[in-house]
C-alpha cells in the first residue's frame, strides 16, 4: 500500500513539474496565472538570435532587436542594426513601471541605438527589466525581459502601438536602401547565420564582403567587422591564416582609433571595442597553442580595460574577470608560475565580487593547484 501511495504522489509531482514547465514557456496558462494583457505578445530567443516585432518572426533581416554574445559568457539586448535604412532604437525606461506605459509615454522617451549588458546580476537587461523601442517601421513598443535561462535562453514579452502610416511613408520605408554604415551589417548576419548553421566556407566568404563593405562605413565600422569576423572560433582551425590576419589588422586599427570615435560611430555599445579585438587575438593564439603570444594580447586586454577613464562599470569588470583568467592560465602555460597565480588570484576576486557561484572559480582553484604543485 505505501509503495502505491508513494508511486501516485511521485507521479503527482512529475504531473505538477511539467505543467509548471509548460506554465513558465507559455505553452499553457494555469487558472491562478492572471490572463494576459490584450495584444501581449512572448517569444524564447536562442543566443545571438534577432525578433521582429512586429510580426514575431525570429533570425529576420528586418528586425528590431538583437540578442547576442559580445563573448561566450557576455549577452546583451540592443537594438538591431542590420535591417533597413530606418533602423530600430531602443530605450530605457527609467523608473517607469510596465503598467504606467502607455504610447504617450514611450513616446517621450529618447530612443538610440544602444546595446544592455545582461552580465551578471546587477545587469541592466536582467529578469523583470523593461525596455522602450521604437521599431524598424516606427512603432513603439515596451518590452519586458520574462526570464534569461542558464543556457543564455531569453523569453521576452512585448506590447506594440502601431501608428498609422500613410501610403507614401511605406513606400519610402520599402524603397530606402541601407546606407553605408548599415550595409556591411546585412552581410555580418549572413556571416553568421551561416556560422551558426556550420555553413563555415559560406560564413567565410560572407565574411570577407562585410569586411570590404564596411570599409565604405569608416574606419570604425571596418575594425568591428574585423573583430566580429576574425572571433568566430570555429574558424581559427578551418581558415587559420585569414583569422589571424583580420584580427592582427582589428587590433591595429583599433587601437589607433580615439575612444570617443569609437563611441560616436558604433555607439556605446562598443565602447570596449579595443579589448575585445586584443582579446579575440589572445583566444586565437590560445586555440593554436601558441601561449606567449596569447599571453601577450591578454595582457594588452587587461592593461587597455584599465586605462579607461572611471567609474569602473559591471562591464569592465567582466571583461577584466575573463582577460586576467585567460592570461593566468597563458602565463602558466610558459612557466611563468608567480605572475599567472598573481593574474588567476585577480580575476578570482572579481568572479566572487559578481558571480559568486560561476563555474569559472572551480577552474581557477584547480589552476592555482596546479600551480603549486608544479612549483613543488
Amino acid at each position: 500500500m505505501a509503495v502505491r501511495l508513494y508511486a501516485a504522489f511521485a507521479a503527482l509531482v512529475a504531473v505538477v513539474m511539467l505543467l509548471h514547465a509548460a506554465d513558465r514557456r507559455d505553452l499553457i496558462r494555469l487558472p491562478w496565472r492572471p490572463a494576459p494583457e490584450a495584444g501581449l505578445q512572448s517569444a524564447i530567443l536562442h543566443a545571438t538570435s534577432t525578433l521582429d516585432l512586429e510580426t514575431g518572426n525570429q533570425g529576420v533581416a528586418r528586425a528590431d532587436l538583437h540578442w547576442g554574445m559580445q563573448a561566450r559568457d557576455q549577452p546583451y539586448l540592443g537594438a538591431y542594426q542590420g535591417g533597413p535604412a530606418r533602423a530600430a532604437l531602443i530605450a530605457e525606461v527609467g523608473a517607469a513601471s510596465w503598467e504606467g506605459l502607455d504610447e504617450a509615454a514611450l513616446a517621450k522617451l529618447g530612443y538610440s541605438a544602444n546595446q544592455y549588458s545582461a552580465w551578471g546580476p546587477d545587469a541592466p537587461a536582467r529578469k523583470g527589466a523593461v525596455f522602450a523601442v521604437r521599431t524598424a517601421e516606427g512603432n513603439l513598443a515596451k518590452v519586458r525581459i520574462a526570464e534569461i535561462g542558464e543556457d543564455n535562453q531569453l523569453r521576452l514579452e512585448w506590447l506594440l502601438y502601431r501608428r498609422q502610416e500613410t501610403a507614401s511613408e511605406e513606400s519610402e520605408i520599402a524603397a530606402a536602401p541601407p546606407g553605408p554604415s548599415l550595409a556591411w551589417f546585412a552581410l555580418r548576419d549572413e556571416a553568421l547565420a551561416a556560422y551558426q548553421a556550420q555553413r563555415f566556407q559560406e560564413a567565410l566568404d560572407a565574411c570577407g564582403k562585410a569586411i570590404e563593405a564596411a570599409e565604405k562605413a569608416g574606419e570604425e565600422h571596418r575594425a568591428l567587422a574585423l573583430v566580429t569576423c576574425g572571433g568566430l572560433m570555429s574558424l581559427h582551425r578551418r581558415a587559420a591564416r585569414q583569422m589571424e590576419d583580420w584580427l592582427k589588422q582589428g587590433v591595429a586599427l583599433s587601437m589607433k582609433l580615439e575612444q570617443r570615435a569609437i563611441v560616436a560611430a558604433l555607439g556605446p555599445r562598443e565602447a570596449m571595442l579595443k579589448e575585445h579585438a586584443l582579446r579575440m587575438l589572445g583566444v586565437f593564439y590560445r586555440d593554436q597553442n601558441r601561449p606567449r603570444l596569447a599571453a601577450e594580447n591578454f595582457a594588452r586586454a587587461v592593461d587597455t580595460v584599465r586605462a579607461m577613464p572611471p567609474p569602473e562599470t559591471a562591464e569592465r569588470r567582466l571583461a577584466l574577470r575573463s582577460d586576467l583568467y585567460d592570461l593566468g592560465v597563458a602565463l602558466g602555460q610558459i612557466g611563468l608560475r608567480g605572475t599567472a597565480r598573481q593574474a588567476l588570484g585577480e580575476a578570482r576576486d572579481y568572479y566572487l565580487k559578481t558571480e559568486p557561484n560561476h563555474p569559472t572559480l572551480s577552474a581557477i582553484d584547480a589552476q592555482l593547484q596546479r600551480l603549486d604543485e608544479s612549483a613543488k
